[in-house]
């Protein structure tokens, strides 16, 4: 099993070894040194440059990023989130096993749902309410902080809505988790908070050009509509299925594809070097030993065969998995709200 890791790091050194000779000529370059060297710059404008490309992307080929990005990234992320969202920050004891203990449970949900138990479904968005709510509860240093009370209202809310209409809180809940990740770069983990805005306002544009204007449309017309057994008009009545302007719908799931990939970038690259100390940046076998240290041998084992087996499973039936995945990976925006919820509560207030 060492052996397995010790094996993984070395399929990381060329990885590695390209990335260090990209930096160093990119250093040559006056300009560039000069964005590269510090973290306040370089973090902000290299989730600008992957948010260009993303862009451009998801106006020509949307559905190629909603299907190859989760077969891709999907694993990693998740990864990410857990590990900078539980196992590393210095949360009271309880609130972590609340933590890992609510993922495991609408994880399992999601697996009998698989197997045939979809009426377990309807127990699934009460639940999240009641595990966020636990979450602040257990993570709050003061029981009579007004601001539980807010998160405890807003999650009574929720759960009365999801009761009323599940389908349309699930459908929010997917477009609304793209943007909680860069919410909480910008606010729990970026130190230079007025780039982080101002990169947040950028992205807030993009969307904004993707939904105002004829950009999705012009794509649809002149790029990739099918990809991997996806057709835009498909993706529509997934991601819009209210809407009844198509140009407007194509919009619709091209700023989805594009906050998507933002999303991973968020997690795979921005938060990570936010969470570095000094100015150095991460190498691959840098983060494959960090993540053994905290998932152990056994946990990360598992890791890195769910991270293979994702793409390998999308060569074969790349749509079935991207479904699957997206399904169990359900959990994952609800521990984002609940960690929202902490760094909120633990904030201190003038």
């Amino acid at each position: 099993m060492a052996a397995s890791l010790t094996s993984a790091e070395e399929w990381l050194r060329p990885l590695d070894r390209a990335r260090t000779a990209l930096f160093t000529r990119a250093l040559r370059v006056a300009p560039l040194r000069s964005v590269l060297v510090e973290k306040k710059r370089r973090v902000p404008a290299l989730l600008l440059l992957h948010a260009a490309v993303a862009l451009v992307l998801s106006v020509l080929a949307p559905t190629l990023l909603l299907v190859a990005g989760p077969l891709l990234l999907g694993v990693p992320h998740l990864l990410s989130d857990v590990r900078y969202l539980v196992l590393r920050p210095s949360l009271p004891r309880r609130a972590r096993a609340w933590l890992l203990g609510g993922a495991a449970m609408l994880l399992a949900l999601r697996v009998a749902e698989l197997f045939g138990a979809a009426s377990l479904l309807r127990y699934e968005l009460p639940l999240c309410a009641l595990w966020v709510t636990g979450s602040a509860l257990l993570g709050t240093r003061r029981i009579r902080d007004p601001r539980l009370i807010v998160i405890a209202s807003l999650a009574i809310a929720f759960a009365g809505v999801a009761v009323l209409a599940p389908s349309t809180v699930r459908l929010v809940m997917a477009h609304a988790h793209n943007v909680i990740a860069v919410a909480i770069w910008a606010l729990a983990f970026c130190a230079a908070r007025g780039r982080a805005l101002a990169v947040a306002g950028v992205l807030g544009g993009a969307v904004l050009a993707l939904l105002a204007t004829p950009l999705a449309w012009l794509g649809f017309k002149h790029g990739l509509v099918q990809c991997l057994g996806l057709h835009s008009f498909l993706a529509a009545e997934q991601l819009a299925p209210f809407v009844r302007s198509t140009p407007l719908a194509l919009g619709v799931v091209a700023s989805f594809a594009f906050l998507q990939s933002v999303h991973y970038a968020v997690w795979l690259h921005a938060i990570p070097q936010e969470a570095t100390r000094g100015e150095g940046t991460l190498s691959f076998r840098m983060s494959c030993r960090a993540l053994q240290n905290e998932l152990g041998r056994w946990g990360s084992l598992l890791a890195l065969l769910v991270v293979v087996a994702v793409p390998v499973l999308g060569l074969v039936s790349p749509l079935r998995t991207q479904s699957v995945y997206l399904s169990l990976a359900t959990f994952h925006g609800y521990l984002e709200l609940g960690a929202l919820s902490l760094w909120w509560l633990n904030r201190r207030t003038s």
